[in-house]
């Protein structure tokens, strides 16, 4: 009896074999914007691309479900580029949470 429970048992937890999820910080993010201050525009760009589009970062959010077709729902990453305006940033990532994107972690 000892041996069966024993056995069961075993069997219980994940496998060393098995491959373990991801950390949350390895996630990638479907889009990233850059908020330039030094030229007061947002560069928007889908993850991976070499170059993004430099475009008015109140237009961030119209730009990235019509022109990029991303969901809402998909996750950005926020970055500052030269004399960064941290108002201006603050309302980018506002308008981009209103609309149902997430903050990459």
């Amino acid at each position: 009896m000892t041996v069966l429970v024993l056995a069961s048992l075993a069997g219980c937890g994940r496998s060393s074999n098995s491959p373990a999820s991801p950390p949350a910080a390895a996630a990638k993010p479907d889009i990233i914007v850059t908020v330039d201050g030094e030229r007061h525009a947002c560069v928007v760009a889908k993850y991976g691309e070499p170059t993004g589009s430099t475009i008015g970062c109140a237009e961030v959010v119209p730009f990235v479900r019509d022109e990029l077709r991303v969901r809402d729902g998909s996750s950005y990453e926020l970055r500052g580029l030269a004399a960064v305006d941290t108002v201006e940033t603050n309302k980018v990532r506002a308008a981009l949470d209103g609309a149902g994107f997430r903050l990459a972690p």
